[in-house]
Parts: C-alpha cells; structure tokens; sequence
C-alpha cells in the first residue's frame, strides 16, 4: 500500500475545503421556490388553447410548462410575461377533447 506525501495530502484537504466552502455557500443563498398548477381546462378536438399559472404576490416565475392528458396536443408556445406562464398549442385529435394545464415555478426577486 502506497502512502500519500505529505503535500498530496496537503493539497487534497486544501482542495476538499474549498469545494464544501462552495458548496455550503450555494446552498445557503438558494431562494426557496415552489411550483403553482394552473386550472385544468379542456381544448376540444382540433381546438387552440392557452392555459396559464400565476406566482403569487410579488414572487416571480423562474421556469414553466404546461401537460396535457393526450399525446395529440401539439405545444406552440411556453413563456413567462410578469408573474404569469403562458402554454398554448392545439389537440390536434380529429374527435376526442383534451383536459390541459400550466404549472409556474416561482421564487421570491
């Protein structure tokens, strides 16, 4: 068993320090951030829609998107203006309705 030297040694502590210097300093100035669904609604068959969530109070959206209970539903859009995310696209299924929502992740500025 080969044995490490002293500044191997030296260097891996140093190395292992800083690494959870940067980690517990990421973490610690994380913003908390929750997710927000929006209401369902149904998009007829051959229909466009667009559903959205809203953050609440003065919380801004960080990222969004939307999910449908069918394949047929093609997504066109999905974007944030102010506190609110938009997710728009069409069912495109030639008969049957398509039950659709958008979902907000949001944190505080």
């Amino acid at each position: 068993m080969k044995l490490w030297s002293p500044v191997r040694r030296a260097l891996f502590t140093a190395c292992a320090a800083s690494l959870a210097v940067v980690v517990s300093g990421t973490t610690a100035f994380a913003a908390p951030y929750h997710q927000i669904n929006g209401p369902e609604e149904y998009a007829s068959a051959g229909q466009e829609k667009t559903v959205t969530a809203q953050c609440p109070g003065n919380e801004v959206p960080t990222g969004g998107g939307g999910y449908s209970t069918t394949v047929y539903f093609t997504v066109s859009r999905s974007f944030a203006i102010g506190s609110t995310w938009y997710w728009s696209g069409r069912n495109t299924h030639p008969t049957e309705p398509a039950k659709v929502s958008a979902f907000v992740i949001c944190t505080l500025p």
